[in-house]
């Protein structure tokens, strides 16, 4: 429950952050705004004077003002758009030559977009560029207070996912008869094999009885309840010791379980020596998981 309120916050911090994170200041959104706009008039400069370049080659007109080869003013890019504007249209203005009416009205077109970039281009410049500090309050005042509290949000929703699996560890730990601890249930199994293992070894040779009435009982009974215990607490492990420790006790635990599952299998097959050696190689394991516990807890 808490990991799934947990992810709920976290993406709801993350939506905040996102949003509130790409406002623009307001003085910049408008700065943006110009920019677009007075761009979007230089495209419609070159349409356009493409269209009267076009309308002077098909009237068999030397090239001019800019079409073909001709340049409309010198060295333009290096002065500001205003100011080329400017002197482009200045230069259009000195021209004293007469032409057809389809040609003259492309000109008229040309001029009037050229006039219209000069208006933006004026108004662009004049606004002057903002700096990071302004920029940077500009956003607070716009969306700092929303992403603040996506931030906050996110935060806490990475604290609860963090924390969740040490809580949800814990209540596993609790039963019906309260807390168990990994150590506790551990020490459990290996005095149980090992007693099972003494037990087998003052037997030397045991009747079919004894093998099936007897070792195998115990042997299953330990099977079933503590060892089936200690080897689906993997995410109590792993959330109190982290997966390293979750490996340094579970290789030689996975080992004893399954020398566990071969003695009880030799023990259906009646076959004594594998049954014996199966146990004691499973208690030996079981002492070396109790050791490692110790490493980890020191």
């Amino acid at each position: 429950m808490n990991k799934t309120i947990g992810l709920i916050l976290l993406t709801i911090g993350i939506g905040l952050t996102a949003g509130f994170g790409a406002i623009l200041s307001p003085d910049f959104r408008a700065a943006t705004v110009l920019q677009a706009e007075a761009s979007f008039s230089d495209a419609d400069v070159d349409r356009l004077h493409t269209v009267y370049c076009d309308a002077r080659s098909s009237y068999k007109l030397q090239d001019t003002e800019g079409c073909g080869d001709t340049v409309l003013v010198e060295h333009a890019d290096e002065q500001s758009m205003s100011k080329r504007r400017q002197a482009e249209l200045a230069a259009l203005a000195e021209s004293t030559e007469v032409l057809i009416l389809q040609v003259s009205q492309a000109r008229i077109f040309y001029r009037l977009a050229l006039k219209k970039s000069l208006a933006r281009w004026t108004i662009r410049e004049a606004s002057g560029t903002q700096g990071p500090a302004e920029r940077l309050s500009g956003w607070l005042s716009a969306g700092g207070a929303g992403f603040g509290l996506g931030l906050l949000l996110l935060v806490v929703g990475a604290v609860m996912c963090r924390r969740a699996p040490g809580l949800e560890a814990a209540d596993l730990e609790s039963g019906e008869d309260g807390p168990v601890d990994f150590g506790v249930l551990l020490s459990e199994v290996a005095e149980a094999i090992g007693s099972l293992h003494a037990d087998m070894v003052a037997q030397p040779a045991p009747t079919v009885d004894d093998l099936e009435g007897f070792f195998k009982l115990r042997l299953e009974e330990v099977q079933k309840d503590a060892m089936a215990r200690l080897c689906a607490s993997g995410p109590r492990v792993t959330a109190r010791h982290g997966l390293e420790g979750m490996a340094a006790l579970f290789s030689p635990l996975s080992a004893a379980e399954r020398k566990l599952n071969r003695a009880w299998a030799a023990m259906v097959d009646r076959h004594w020596p594998e049954a014996l050696a199966s146990v004691g190689g499973a208690s030996a394991d079981l002492r070396a998981t109790q050791a490692a516990l110790e490493e980890l807890s020191a």
